[in-house]
């Protein structure tokens, strides 16, 4: 598939807010969650939009290209930041973390969840049991049916009983993400036709519906799933408000999509977009150790409590994050490939 410049505009869009996010000092718990999934539900989508069932010759070839892309970075980093963490992490982060047994986060690097050690890459764990899942999905069923079916899977949240084993390899989490990358997959056509100027579709030389139109649908939608993600997790049962906000993060994908085209045409390709793209695992696996170190510097600097107080902070130490990691990705991704599953790097 051709590289598309709205696809890295889009995930550098969506780094950026996850980074954001992970920066002090916090805002309300109904920002954050809004905040949060306007960045991350974006990766299952594009993850979704690039994948091509008929590329795949087989389940277990499928399973392997699949292990090499995700289960190697997630080992690779892990045995690194265990390593870390028990030399100097445990030291470093205070009493809370002593007091973390030796080998918690071994346990739950098996489980899928490394939670103490590299909380972030539950994104990696996540995707390989979705796509696993998928895989036989979309395999047998044609069309929307694929959606149709990951929508429910994702309902079915509601009723499935919260045991311990839902939890494994994130499958709880990679049924409540699936609609997100089977919308992706399935409406490639709806995705492809969407912009500012209008639906279009098989390139036609006029729009089907017209700009002005397709602008205040799109705003509309996004008002509304904005709207529940501040509201849900204040005033709505926090299992409900847990399935149903991924579902609301659909409704602002064709807006999302439509800017991130419009900044293409208008700019062109980014090589920062695209690099930061490309190297996305590292920032996830890199983003929360130098937020930490960060906010150490900061609050030496200007004391705790401002950095509490001060929201502007947030953005202060997202942007030097985002200045930092960039440089250092990018060393990951041309002299350690192998540490990404990769035999060289893809950045020349």
């Amino acid at each position: 598939m051709e590289r598309k410049a709205w696809i890295d505009y889009m995930k550098f869009i969506a780094m950026a807010l996850v980074v954001f996010h992970h920066s002090p000092p916090r805002y309300e718990p109904s920002h954050e969650q809004a905040l949060i999934y306007v960045g991350m539900p974006m990766f299952f989508f594009a993850s979704g939009y690039l994948f091509n069932i008929a590329k795949q010759k087989d389940f277990f070839t499928f399973l392997r290209q699949r292990a090499r892309q995700l289960l190697v970075p997630y080992t690779t980093f892990f045995i690194v930041f265990y390593a870390l963490w028990l030399v100097v992490g445990r030291r470093m982060a205070g009493p809370e973390e002593m007091a973390i047994d030796k080998l918690t986060p071994l346990w739950q690097f098996i489980k899928g969840r490394p939670d103490v050690v590299v909380a972030p890459f539950w994104f990696l764990a996540t995707m390989f049991t979705l796509q696993l899942i998928y895989y036989p999905i979309r395999r047998y069923l044609s069309g929307y049916w694929p959606f149709v079916v990951a929508v429910l899977l994702c309902l079915s949240l509601l009723v499935l009983p919260d045991v311990d084993w839902m939890r494994y390899w994130n499958f709880d989490r990679a049924l409540l993400y699936m609609p997100l990358f089977a919308f992706g997959n399935c409406c490639k056509r709806l995705v492809d036709s969407v912009s500012l100027s209008g639906l279009k579709w098989d390139n036609d030389a006029r729009p089907a519906v017209s700009g002005p139109v397709t602008v205040l649908v799109m705003l509309l939608a996004t008002a509304a799933s904005m709207a529940f993600l501040i509201i849900a997790p204040v005033d709505m049962e926090p299992g409900l408000a847990y399935v149903l906000a991924p579902l609301a993060s659909l409704l602002f994908i064709p807006l999302y999509v439509s800017l991130c085209k419009w900044v293409a045409s208008v700019f062109g390709p980014s090589r920062v977009a695209r690099n930061v793209a490309i190297t996305g695992i590292t920032f996830l696996g890199l983003q929360n150790y130098l937020i930490g170190i960060m906010k150490m510097i900061v609050s030496r600097l200007v004391g705790p409590e401002q950095l509490d107080e001060n929201i502007l902070w947030k953005f202060v130490i997202g942007f030097v994050v985002m200045l930092i990691l960039y440089p250092l990705a990018l060393i990951v991704e041309r002299y350690f490939p192998w540490m990404l599953g990769k035999s060289r790097g893809s950045i020349k």
